[in-house]
């Protein structure tokens, strides 16, 4: 009786919806075609969740399967050259760098309802500079992840854990003077939806630290740039069918965050959050995806943050089958290290276009606002000045763009360049930097 029903469900039609696309290549959207889905360094403070998988290009799958499990594997190679390695106003340093990278993704569907996945994106890279020092570093994609899906009854269970270890100091915009990030951070959690037909009732909690030390090619800590941050969160919601396969209701975040910069609570500590507003998602037809978000955020924080609002803003549209637009926008407060918020303005662009059946071009003009609201960086002991992650306001734009080309069934091979360019109150702080990437892939 259960499980008829379960199959005429919309609302289970819409989670089971979701599992093909965790079994779509994960490579080619994260290092092939890397700036339009840019890994971010950065970290909402209502929310530990990622990049929304409406934010990625809707990509044929492809996987393969051994015995109950359904694969993805694929290994990159490639050469990324920069022409500003530490994002510094003056005294640029060149860097060429050789990587090799694997991205294994691995699903185990049990049943109907019922599926284990595990992700892995990692990266090695060879750093070779102009000044002549050379530097081994790895990094962790943010999409890795180990997670189970659980149905009992009216209840849909998710157990996660997802982690990343991310290098790239472009990720996170109120970084400058910095070549590696060294920001790892691991979030495990759970969820529970109820699907009570009228109605979808959710709750998650989870658990999040972080710690990032960023560091310059001779091997010093930059300044601002260490910190440790532990997360804790708690996140009801409440779901109406708007359609089949759109859903719209009211959702909450209550967190309390404590942690340290540069080894001092000075102007961070802790700081507990409220968060709340209504959203719609899902798909309006088979060609469009919509993320709407909107709410007040409310913060306990020291020197003190009056109330604020939080948007986010997600269409993605297929023209035809050749031709994909993504528009994002959004308002939010993201922590930057240890626990110093920044309150950031995004605006992205990003189109995909099949020029041949061989060559798919992609494009992504960016805009980036951002204001210092606490930490180090906006605080003043006895008078004196403390450094921090950022110095004042900071605007960062630029644009990533370039050619994937797949010859054949399991080998492709992408050329992208990056333009950034980032303008903040302290000239010292302010940097443009010039990019460009080769890269190789085998899918197995």
């Amino acid at each position: 009786m259960f499980k008829d029903r379960r199959k005429i469900s919309p609302v289970t039609r819409f989670f089971r919806s979701l599992r093909p696309r965790l079994i779509i290549v994960v490579l080619p959207v994260v290092l092939c075609l890397v700036h339009i889905t840019a890994l971010r360094g950065q970290e909402r403070l209502r929310t530990a969740a990622g990049r929304l998988r409406i934010e990625s290009f809707k990509n044929p799958e492809a996987f393969f399967t051994v015995g109950p499990l359904q694969e993805v594997l694929i290994a990159s190679a490639g050469f990324d050259f920069t022409d500003n390695s530490s994002l510094s106003h003056t005294g640029k340093i060149s860097r060429l760098r050789f990587f090799e990278g694997l991205t294994l993704d691995t699903v185990w569907v049990l049943s109907e309802l019922n599926q284990l996945e595990f992700s892995f994106g990692g990266q090695l890279n060879e750093d070779f500079y102009g000044n002549g020092k050379s530097v081994v570093s790895i990094g962790i994609t943010p999409d890795s992840l180990v997670q189970f899906q659980l149905a009992a009854g009216d209840f849909l269970f998710h157990f996660y854990d997802h982690f990343s270890y991310v290098q790239d100091p472009t990720s996170d915009p109120t970084t400058a003077n910095t070549t590696y990030l060294n920001s790892l951070t691991n979030t495990i959690g759970a969820k529970v939806d109820a699907d009570f037909n009228l109605a979808i009732l959710s709750f998650l909690a989870d658990y999040t630290y972080n710690n990032r030390s960023g560091s310059n090619p001779e091997g010093g800590t930059s300044s601002g740039e260490s910190g440790t941050r532990n997360s804790f969160r708690v996140g009801p919601s409440i779901s109406f069918r708007l359609s089949p396969t759109l859903l719209y209701g009211i959702e909450a975040s209550l967190t309390r965050n404590t942690g340290s910069t540069n080894g001092s609570t000075i102007g961070s500590g802790n700081i507990n959050s409220l968060s709340v507003g209504p959203f719609i998602r899902g798909e309006l037809s088979r060609f469009t995806d919509i993320n709407f978000g909107v709410g007040a955020n409310l913060l306990d924080a020291k020197p003190s943050v009056p109330p604020d609002y939080y948007f986010s803003a997600v269409v993605r549209h297929q023209f035809n089958p050749n031709l994909q637009v993504i528009l994002t926008g959004s308002h939010d407060i993201l922590f930057t290290t240890g626990t110093d918020l920044t309150e950031q303005y995004e605006f992205r662009g990003a189109t995909q276009f099949n020029v041949t059946r061989f060559i798919t071009f992609t494009a992504s003009p960016f805009v980036t606002i951002g204001k210092t609201l606490t930490g180090s960086s906006a605080t003043s002991v006895s008078g004196v000045f403390v450094p921090g992650t950022v110095r004042g306001n900071f605007k960062q734009y630029g644009i990533q763009a370039g050619f994937a080309w797949k010859p054949r069934r399991h080998l492709s091979a992408s050329l992208n360049y990056q333009f950034t360019r980032r303008d903040a109150e302290a000239a010292v702080d302010s940097y443009d930097q010039n990019r460009i990437i080769l890269q190789i892939n085998y899918t197995f």
